[in-house]
């Protein structure tokens, strides 16, 4: 949701010198219109995603493509009346003015140069966030992590095949290594590195062949998690990141933060189902939102 500006925050007249003041508040609009944007470069991945996953019926499949088809079109609306708006266009006048008056080094600009240029923050170290399997209050059973043996390792994926279908899963048990492959739109292929620590206690540590800021942040708040020797709970965990980029935050209820950053941390927690029981499931949260 765009942020509302009072009117005082408004220039005068695009006739007079801005101060200080007021070109802060135009940078704040500007700020809100690009995550709005950004938020739209995933709007075809969206639109076809429950054509590239398994549907119980066509009736389903009609069902989810509907669904998704409204909210790309409510979110495309949203961004046009944005865009419209005459706080918006005022700014954008101005800045046109501006670069008549004076295009002396003003080179062009181009996204694919500096991507993240929105940035203001670093990306946090998620290290001190929310545990990702419950919170205060809530018990939650622990499955005693398996070893890092090629028998263990294949029981625990082909286990993990049959509530997963759709994820690609294979182990190259000489250097017992596997590898994760989210389905499209995720777009995000892990590598973990199975090995015996102290005491023969597993270790799982997770990369990924992609290098965004997206994919750094998704490895960090992993590495983070509550149970790193339990290598069923780390397989449920990089499964929940296959809605990666539709998921909304289950505190803020956005897609994008601030930095234009998606909920990359995971919590599981207890949540209520049309049935009235409780069940375990994966939540998402924005680092600033945990």
């Amino acid at each position: 949701m765009a942020a509302v500006y009072a009117a005082s925050d408004l220039p005068a007249s695009m006739e007079n010198e801005w101060n200080e003041a007021e070109v802060q508040s135009a940078l704040a609009r500007l700020h809100d219109m690009h995550i709005q944007l950004r938020h739209l470069r995933d709007a075809i991945p969206r639109l076809i995603e429950p054509m590239l996953v398994h549907q119980r019926s066509p009736e389903d499949l009609y069902t989810t493509f509907a669904t998704s088809v409204t909210t790309i079109r409510s979110d495309l609306d949203a961004f046009s009346a944005a865009y419209q708006e005459d706080r918006y266009q005022e700014v954008l006048g101005r800045a046109a003015e501006s670069r008549a008056q004076n295009n002396e080094d003003i080179p062009a600009w181009k996204v694919t140069e500096h991507e993240d240029w929105l940035d203001v923050r670093k990306v946090v170290n998620t290290t001190d966030t929310t545990p990702d399997d419950g919170t205060t209050g809530i018990d939650i059973a622990v499955t005693p992590p398996p070893t890092a043996d090629p028998a263990s390792l294949r029981t625990c994926i082909e286990r993990f095949k049959q509530g997963n279908p759709n994820i690609k899963v294979s182990l190259d048990e000489p250097t017992r290594k596997m590898k994760v492959a989210l389905p499209p739109p995720a777009y995000v292929h892990f590598e973990i590195d199975c090995k015996s620590g102290r005491d023969q206690e597993p270790m799982y540590t997770v990369t990924t062949s992609e290098k965004t800021r997206m994919h750094v942040a998704i490895t960090k708040a992993i590495g983070s998690r509550s149970q790193p020797s339990n290598l069923d709970h780390l397989l449920e965990m990089l499964a929940s990141y296959v809605d990666i980029r539709s998921r909304k935050c289950s505190n803020c209820h956005r897609l994008l933060d601030p930095d234009a950053q998606f909920p990359v941390l995971r919590s599981k927690k207890k949540s209520k189902q049309f049935n009235g029981d409780d069940k375990l499931a994966w939540q998402a949260y924005h680092t600033s939102c945990s």
